[in-house]
């Protein structure tokens, strides 16, 4: 199987290392990921000037580009694939979850929807909390090798995106299959480190409209969580209401 692995971390993520590490074990692995930090870049695309990129010395074939993690997937594909297809796009493992309402800002996210929109099977994995030990990131990235053909099933079955967080508390109880919940940030803005700068903070905070079958609360109960995504934004129930109102 020849798997292309990206992020939004940057080259250098221990995540990353790890996934390509424990897939390149018994598969044909290539790498492209961000020469840096690129979190929250969500679906962007580097569209009007160069992205710059360098080969690495890695035990399998490693890019490092000047773009964003979309540009990962998109440069992967149809630039660096040394005219061979691949079978399987992972994107992770992201330092810190990827929940509920998380997935809007998500450049882990972003850059496997690309994936499935290039028609490629395409999983997003990111950990729970920031900066686990190794032993947590290799522990994910098992688990994903060992379901790899299960993810790449529920991939086929309805043409989007999977979007894997593991938890980081033992002992682990499962997997589950489930929506993305509502994951809101008690956001706060505060003087940069120089001037004409701001910077942001934030925790999430609870929601009272998640209920306990989603992934933002299954998490917290120790379980690895499943959601599929589409890239179809149309909110079809909306559309129907709205068109009965004759507003035009």
């Amino acid at each position: 199987m020849r798997v292309l692995i990206v992020n939004d971390d940057g080259i250098d993520a221990v995540g990353i290392r790890t996934l390509a590490e424990r897939f390149a074990r018994e598969h044909e692995v290539m790498v492209v990921a961000p020469m840096d930090q690129r979190s929250g870049f969500s679906h962007s695309l580097t569209i009007d000037k160069d992205i710059l990129f360098e080969k690495k010395s890695y035990p399998y074939p490693a890019y490092a580009i000047s773009g964003t993690p979309a540009d990962c997937t998109k440069t992967g594909v149809l630039y660096f694939n040394d005219g061979k297809p691949f079978d399987l796009v992972l994107s992770g493992i992201n330092n810190g979850a990827n929940l509920g309402t998380d997935i809007l800002y998500s450049g882990t996210v972003a850059a496997a929807t690309e994936g499935a929109l290039q028609g490629i099977p395409s999983i997003a994995i990111s950990m729970q909390e920031w900066n686990c030990p190794q032993k947590i990131y290799s522990q994910a990235a098992d688990f994903v090798y060992e379901k790899r053909q299960s993810l790449m099933n529920l991939c086929d079955a309805f043409g989007g995106v999977l979007n894997v967080n593991y938890p980081v508390s033992e002992p682990f109880k499962g997997v589950k299959l489930t929506k993305a919940g509502i994951n809101i940030y008690n956001d706060s803005y505060s003087a940069g480190a120089t001037d004409g700068s701001v910077r942001i903070y934030g925790k999430p905070t609870l929601h009272s409209l998640n209920d306990d079958d989603c992934d933002v609360e299954l998490i917290k109960q120790g379980y690895v969580t499943v959601t599929p995504l589409s890239s179809d934004r149309n909110d079809l129930s909306a559309l129907s209401k709205l068109k009965g109102l004759k507003i035009f």
